[in-house]
């Protein structure tokens, strides 16, 4: 995966479900993960991918800028076989945790989006982890429909 506006350059790893139900997340801060349960990129409804922000251990993650991406950046996915697809950014939105809309990031319907979620807000050191997550919607350069 490349982000030029971010300087991100990660690999992207399959991830499933955590045993508490939640999406899995890489061990690695410069893994990006794709939920395998759900759409890839480029199939109708949203294909996530997700990455930290940062680890206490680890530093920054691969998402440590993704609240800076703006609607219109570029987002490269690489295909194993090398072939790329290219998104074009529409909106980014901060969450609760709490309020996260599930069911619209984790579509099987729709047109194809691709949702990139991390970590943010303020750090709660209680529970170990930070109050809200960043999520940013891109959609492939040849689909001008907007995200609702």
């Amino acid at each position: 995966m490349r982000i030029p506006a971010i300087e991100v350059e990660a690999p992207i790893i399959q991830v499933g479900v955590e045993p508490d139900g939640e999406m899995e997340v890489p061990r690695n801060v410069t893994d990006v993960g794709w939920y395998e349960h759900g759409p890839a990129p480029g199939e109708p409804g949203s294909a996530v991918l997700a990455a930290h922000v940062d680890l206490a251990r680890q530093g920054p993650g691969a998402f440590f800028n993704l609240r800076s991406l703006e609607p219109g950046d570029v987002v490269h996915v690489v295909f194993s076989d090398g072939t790329t697809a290219a998104y074009r950014t529409v909106a980014r939105a901060i969450y609760d945790k709490a309020d996260l809309p599930t069911e619209a990031i984790f579509s099987r319907d729709g047109p194809p989006i691709l949702t990139l979620i991390t970590c943010g807000g303020g750090f709660n050191r209680s529970v170990a982890s930070y109050d809200s997550n960043v999520v940013v919607y891109a959609v492939p350069f040849d689909d001008s429909s907007p995200v609702s």
